[in-house]
């Protein structure tokens, strides 16, 4: 029997093969939800338990530049669960993926991963992630009737709540950045245009340190570094 209640490993693809990061979304047994994935900064997992406690852990890379190293170990409180037939779901983590910023691939695809299309350009793919009231069937009623939103999977936890994850697309406004290295590292450049053609093969999470009640709010670019 597996320990998993949900074990999955998703990802967002450009037609052209340009990707995200991949992320492991996945449930324990006891109910607990984790939601992890590596980047230029070492690895990052989100921990969301059924208690309604939340932490984040961080295990840093070596020569990190300053700026990147933003969301070290925080805990926080997530949002009540709305009740049975209100229709609602308390979101819990939101990931934004601006599709100019996605990377060339960098290992082969074993065929274990979920693709999630990414939007045309200019545009960004948002997955989400919330605890409901609501069985599988209630969930996917209520997205039909939304219908900008697409369910990426569920997963019914030992409380009787829902786990749901889901994704849409929506208009992003291109804003390069470049993060200085501060004499440690390369600075790393965030371009939508790439402008030295490297398949932006270095890829970081940015976002606030959530205050309880609050969703994790993520933005995934790829960059390069650069030294000029």
């Amino acid at each position: 029997m597996s320990n998993f209640l949900l074990d999955l490993s998703f990802g967002v693809k450009r037609p052209d093969g340009y990707v995200s990061d991949i992320w492991r979304a996945y449930t324990t047994r006891l109910g607990d939800f984790r939601l992890a994935t590596r980047s230029i900064t070492g690895v990052e997992e989100y921990s969301f338990n059924k208690s309604g406690m939340c932490r984040s852990a961080h295990s840093g890379a070596e020569e990190t530049p300053e700026a990147l190293r933003d969301r070290a170990g925080f805990k926080w409180r997530r949002a009540v669960t709305p009740p049975r037939g209100s229709g609602r779901a308390a979101r819990v983590a939101w990931i934004a993926f601006p599709t100019d910023y996605l990377s060339r691939p960098s290992v082969e695809d074993d065929g274990e991963i979920f693709w999630i299309a990414a939007a045309p350009a200019s545009g960004a793919t948002y997955v989400e992630f919330a605890y409901a009231a609501e069985p599988e069937q209630g969930i996917r009623g209520v997205l039909d009737v939304v219908q900008d939103r697409t369910l990426v999977r569920c997963a019914a936890l030992p409380n009787g709540e829902t786990l749901v994850i889901f994704c849409y697309h929506a208009d992003w406004e291109n804003k390069d950045l470049r993060v200085p290295g501060n004499g440690v590292a390369a600075d790393v450049l965030f371009s939508a245009d790439d402008p030295l053609a490297t398949g932006r093969p270095l890829r970081h999470r940015f976002g606030p340190m959530p205050k309880d009640e609050e969703a994790v709010l993520l933005l995934e670019m790829g960059g390069t570094a650069v030294t000029n």
